[in-house]
């Protein structure tokens, strides 16, 4: 039978150890999901920061409406005034109306500056994919 000195077991150990952390630390950090606009997370209001942008989890009112996923930190703070807008536009109208075609043409600027605010949500903060 051949002897094994325990200089030589205890190097085969470490090299063992060694290998197993490395492999492992590769096997997680490749596992770990992206963080964009429409990826799945678990934590509402959880925060995140990646290619020098801010995220929050959260239901995405245009891509995801129904489940958690990460999201520009501006889109629910764009949606949220966008919201608002929409409702406080009616109460505007009325009272525009009451002073003639100078007040229509500024109810339709105001119309069309919430209609651009969508359009911006839509394609640019609250996108997929961002």
């Amino acid at each position: 039978m051949v002897k094994v000195s325990n200089k030589v077991r205890a190097s085969v150990l470490v090299a063992t150890f060694g290998l197993f952390l490395v492999t492992t630390s590769f096997a997680t950090t490749s596992s770990a999901a992206t963080i964009k606009n429409g990826v799945m997370c678990k934590k509402n209001n959880q925060k995140a920061k990646s290619a020098g942008k801010n995220y929050v989890c959260g239901k995405n009112p245009y891509t995801t409406p129904t489940k958690l996923t990460w999201m520009l930190r501006e889109c629910p703070q764009t949606y949220e005034l966008y919201a608002d807008s929409k409702e406080q536009y009616e109460i505007f109208k009325d009272i525009l109306s009451s002073a003639g075609a100078e007040g229509k043409v500024e109810a339709d600027k105001l119309l069309k500056g919430i209609n651009d605010l969508e359009v911006l949500m839509k394609s640019q903060v609250c996108k997929k994919g961002r």
